[in-house]
């Protein structure tokens, strides 16, 4: 069941988001059905990416805390992609306004470029899935994160989007996608 279709109805879903999929596996159909469209958008995300899916590259760190990491950058990567497409961003607002990441991870020096890759990459998947939402399914989808938000995250970003500035919805963005992060993680 694609993510899209869970929040295309009436009411929020009646299970936790979490329990729908691996979030790796989650990348890599979402990097799979962008297959077609890939070189455009790299080029207008102005960033390299892997050619493959995320979990070879996940496989082979070797390390526990490298492996953790990667899943880390896979689930921020993604649900800031599928946030930031379901409310109609293009690729260009979406480097313009810093949601790729343009050098590498620092906290590992040594496999800092490959994290950036995953991370890259996994935006590009989110990109694809936030695509297929709907007007009602966003709608729905950004209900069900605000209300999943702590109650301080909710005044700041219940209030009327109108009149917010560029940062105000940067901030509103990664909000969403740390609410959505959680929900897929299952923390």
């Amino acid at each position: 069941m694609s993510l899209a279709h869970v929040f295309d109805g009436p009411f929020a879903p009646p299970f936790d988001v979490g329990t729908l999929l691996d979030p790796v596996t989650l990348a890599d159909t979402g990097f799979a059905t962008i297959a077609p469209d890939l070189a455009r958008l790299r080029i207008a995300l102005g960033i390299s990416v892997f050619s493959t899916a995320v979990s070879p590259v996940i496989e082979t760190m070797h390390d526990a805390l490298l492996q953790a990491e990667g899943r880390h950058e896979t689930l921020a990567g993604l649900s800031l992609g599928i946030v930031l497409a379901a409310d109609g961003r293009s690729p260009v607002w979406i480097k313009q306004h810093g949601f790729v990441k343009m050098w590498p991870v620092r906290r590992h020096p040594r496999h800092g470029r490959q994290l950036q890759g995953i991370y890259n990459t996994s935006l590009m998947a989110g990109i694809a899935y936030g695509r297929q939402f709907g007007k009602l399914a966003a709608r729905n989808l950004f209900a069900y994160l605000l209300a999943r938000m702590d109650p301080a995250t909710r005044r700041i970003h219940g209030a009327d989007s109108q009149a917010w500035k560029a940062r105000q919805w940067e901030d509103y963005y990664r909000a969403c996608a740390s609410t959505l992060r959680r929900e897929i993680d299952g923390r």
